[in-house]
């Protein structure tokens, strides 16, 4: 792929995420390798985002596996700006990854700095020191890119769409929720997994 067709994923990507972040066009240029690496697939490509960050929307954008159609899966707990795309029908992916010890503090400052989250507290803030170093971000990365980009053949341990879980109503609030065993209140009502509290 070429960067001005990184570039114009990158605008769509940031229509979609609402603002420039310059994850997007890093994320851009990795799902692109790992495509070019992958070839063809004998079923879909799935994709797995290793973080929460904004790569998961240039990956919805480039790819259309989302979290919706389940053929995005994230693992935010790993906490690394990675992407894998695999062959849903065997397992067999590329993974792609920043290789942080390739980006020189001397060269490349701007993009040092958003790896290691080290940017100056005015960028920090926001406004028009974080636009500006956006910028910078990008620009850098692009003179870089295809020495920082790793990349490595992986066969996944779960691959496949899965199974739908089946739903049942909670029998504390009367919601439908999705069972994963024999439960019969849902993870809000056990106090598992709730993530708010009345008003």
């Amino acid at each position: 792929m070429t960067d001005k067709e990184i570039f114009e994923w990158f605008d769509k990507a940031c229509a979609f995420h609402h603002k420039k972040a310059p994850g997007l066009a890093i994320g851009a240029a990795m799902v692109a390798a790992c495509e070019e690496q992958l070839g063809g697939v004998k079923d879909k490509v799935n994709a797995i985002c290793e973080s929460t960050s904004c790569l998961c929307d240039i990956i919805q954008v480039m790819t259309g596996c989302t979290l919706g159609n389940r053929y995005l899966k994230t693992y935010e707990k790993l906490g690394r700006f990675a992407l894998t795309l695999y062959d849903r029908a065997d397992g067999r992916g590329v993974r792609a990854s920043i290789d942080i010890r390739k980006i020189s503090l001397e060269k490349t400052p701007e993009l040092y700095k958003f790896f290691t989250r080290t940017r100056s507290a005015e960028v920090k803030a926001g406004g028009e020191a974080r636009r500006k170093s956006g910028e910078q971000v990008v620009k850098e990365f692009m003179s870089v890119h295809k020495e920082i980009i790793k990349l490595e053949n992986v066969w996944l341990d779960k691959f496949g769409k899965g199974d739908m879980l089946p739903a049942a109503p909670c029998v504390n609030c009367g919601e439908s929720f999705l069972r994963n065993g024999s439960e019969d209140k849902c993870g809000a009502c056990t106090g598992e997994m709730s993530y708010y509290r009345p008003a």
